[in-house]
C-alpha cells in the first residue's frame, strides 16, 4: 500500500504541475472559458495529494514500539532502535 500511494502521490502531482500549465497558458492566450474545468481537476488533484500526505504521516511507524516516527532517520527517537 505505501509504494501506491507513493506512485498515486507522483502521478497525481504531475497531473497537477501539467494542469497548471494548461491554466497559465489559457490565462495568457486569453482564454477564459475553460479555466473552471482546470479548476476543479486542480482542486481534486490538490486533495489527493493532501490525502497522500496524511497517510505517509501517520503510517510511518517503528516496527519495535509502534510509535510515530516524526523523522526519517535510522533509529527511532522513543524506543532508541534501528529501524529497517
Amino acid at each position: 500500500m505505501k509504494k501506491f500511494m507513493a506512485w498515486l502521490f507522483v502521478v497525481v502531482l504531475v497531473v497537477f504541475v501539467i494542469d497548471w500549465g494548461v491554466i497559465g497558458m489559457q490565462l495568457l492566450d486569453n482564454n477564459y472559458d475553460n479555466i473552471t474545468i482546470g479548476a476543479y481537476i486542480a482542486l481534486v488533484c490538490w486533495v489527493i495529494l493532501m490525502v497522500c500526505a496524511l497517510y505517509r504521516l501517520f503510517n510511518s511507524k517503528c516496527p519495535h514500539c509502534g510509535k510515530l516516527r516524526m523523522s526519517r532517520g535510522e533509529y527511532c527517537s522513543y524506543c532508541g532502535k534501528k529501524i529497517g
